[in-house]
């Protein structure tokens, strides 16, 4: 069978399915997991993965395969707010990050700032993962490079937080 043929007797449930699952998930878009369900389906394809096998097992391959690419992907499609607290002090985003609207010598002394917290008053851990959060990786990818669990990483990032915050204030 050919991947067209395949594609145009798939393509209706997949996008069916695809606008069922966007909209619980509100983070990645309908167009987007038809895409990766229609990559999927391809990538089976060229595999031979789909030889004799019946169209619900396809289905819930598909299905299957994409429960998984939202449980990975949503994390790095998370929006964040500025406002949201970190800790429960209250410390939010906006508070950490420098503002890039300030004058270049107030951008200075916030990165000279961040620089000495670094240096002096944060471990070993803290540094890596504040380096790995400004990369973009996620909090499971950091995890998974530093060997610790992503709720150990999330303990780390609250410590940061809380440091900048005591740094902030005193």
């Amino acid at each position: 069978m050919e991947f067209a043929e395949l594609a145009k007797r798939f393509s209706p449930y997949l996008k069916r399915l695809s606008m069922k699952i966007a909209i619980p998930s509100r983070v990645i878009e309908q167009d987007d997991l038809y895409q990766e369900m229609l990559y999927r389906l391809w990538e089976g394809w060229m595999r031979g993965e789909f030889e004799g096998k019946n169209d619900a097992y396809i289905r819930g391959g598909c299905y299957f395969h994409l429960k998984n690419y939202l449980r990975r992907h949503t994390e790095y499609a998370n929006i964040i707010s500025l406002n949201e607290p970190l800790n429960e002090d209250g410390t939010t985003l906006e508070d950490i990050i420098p503002d890039q609207t300030a004058p270049f010598d107030v951008r200075v002394d916030d990165a000279l700032f961040i620089q000495q917290m670094k240096a002096k008053e944060l471990t070993r851990r803290e540094q890596d993962v504040i380096e790995l959060l400004a990369q973009g990786y996620t909090l499971r990818d950091i995890g998974k490079r530093l060997n610790i669990s992503h709720v150990r990483v999330l303990k780390i990032k609250e410590n940061i937080g809380s440091k900048f915050t005591k740094r902030l204030k005193g």
